[in-house]
């Protein structure tokens, strides 16, 4: 997996997480674009053991040339990495998260970069901050079909 750039599951209903992070860390340094679609029962992408390099990462797990994140249908996804660590992703340009009802927390970017974030309006209201990861650093983008409510009358009368 040295050169793994592109990361695609679909389709997988019982998988609860992708990768051990601790195992596969220097694997992910190449990886691109992120792809997960399908898979009900997944609660965290990159699972981590506080055993080897994570401590000397400072807390943060590195992912140098991560461009895009696409996250589609994915009910009990919470977050990227597991709980008690962050995702640092100086690169990322796009957000793409559709149907993923439990996600709370996007990656840790540069500081002088805004990362487009298309998500549902309801799900970027429930995101929750901290002093890394703020909104500042991302533009929300809202589905096309997402739809003010309407008047029921017209404007006219």
């Amino acid at each position: 997996f040295t050169d793994l750039t592109l990361l695609h599951l679909s389709h997988c209903p019982r998988m609860t997480y992708v990768v051990s992070l601790h195992d596969a860390m220097r694997a992910l340094e190449s990886l691109e674009t992120l792809e997960i679609m399908w898979c009900g029962d997944l609660s965290v992408v990159f699972g981590f053991s506080e055993i080897g390099d994570y401590w000397s990462h400072g807390g943060r797990w590195h992912f140098p040339k991560l461009k895009r994140i696409h996250l589609h249908e994915l009910p009990k996804l919470q977050r990227i990495c597991s709980i008690g660590s962050n995702m640092y992703a100086p690169n990322l340009e796009t957000i793409k998260i559709r149907g993923c009802w439990s996600f709370k927390r996007l990656p840790i970017i540069g500081d002088n970069k805004v990362v487009e974030c298309d998500c549902e309006k309801e799900l970027w209201d429930r995101m929750e901050w901290d002093s890394f990861v703020q909104p500042k650093h991302y533009k929300p983008l809202h589905s096309r079909y997402y739809k003010k409510t309407m008047l029921r009358t017209s404007v006219l009368r």
